[in-house]
């Protein structure tokens, strides 16, 4: 008999000081200066607490260039707009009919692999495109890439780049999250048959 085991990488206030601290103090003053001490998450509206150490939310934290729901706050990074979001833990490892898939592919979405806790610089969602759907210019709706070709970094997918084919200098990969997902529904919450 073999038993798998499940391990979950949170980032914690122990693990040194590797830039921690400026995300920590960025997420905390921005949240201050709304007068907010908890979050939403994006996909199922459920409220969180966030805490002044880590991990600062159970879940985790992103940037996007788009505003997914009107919960997320608007920030100045680098002189850009972006939006701070949250995603639960629960949505993220997609339990208890929190799953979304594609609409495109059908293809799960997993954020079980992001670490907990902190924040990621991107826009999660855009970074791991499933499909061809995904990668087509939000303008002429022909593939900005080639279906096999990866960009060099997650982050990549939320920068703006031109179309190749109608030069349009859009967000492209940063697709609203309903045009996209769609909530998966488990086979205890279905209906019979």
């Amino acid at each position: 008999m073999s038993f798998g085991l499940f391990f979950r990488v949170i980032d914690t206030e122990d693990e040194g000081n590797h830039g921690n601290d400026d995300t920590r103090c960025f997420i905390l003053s921005t949240l201050a200066s709304q007068g907010r001490s908890k979050v939403h998450c994006v996909l199922c509206e459920e409220q969180l607490l966030v805490f002044d150490r880590y991990p600062l939310v159970d879940g985790t934290f992103f940037l996007s260039p788009r505003q997914h729901a009107k919960t997320c706050i608007e920030v100045k990074v680098e002189g850009r707009t972006q939006f701070l979001t949250v995603v639960c833990m629960g949505c993220l490892e997609g339990v208890c009919g929190r799953a979304i898939i594609c609409r495109f592919c059908n293809q799960k979405w997993d954020g079980s692999s992001l670490v907990l806790g902190t924040m990621y610089s991107y826009d999660i969602f855009a970074a791991m495109p499933c499909c061809t759907e995904r990668i087509k210019c939000n303008s002429c709706y022909k593939p900005v890439l080639h279906p096999a070709q990866r960009l060099n970094f997650f982050s990549d997918y939320s920068h703006m780049v031109p179309c190749p084919h109608c030069r349009t200098l859009d967000t492209h990969f940063v697709k609203p999250l309903g045009f996209c997902y769609t909530r998966q529904l488990s086979r205890s919450l279905q209906m019979w048959p």
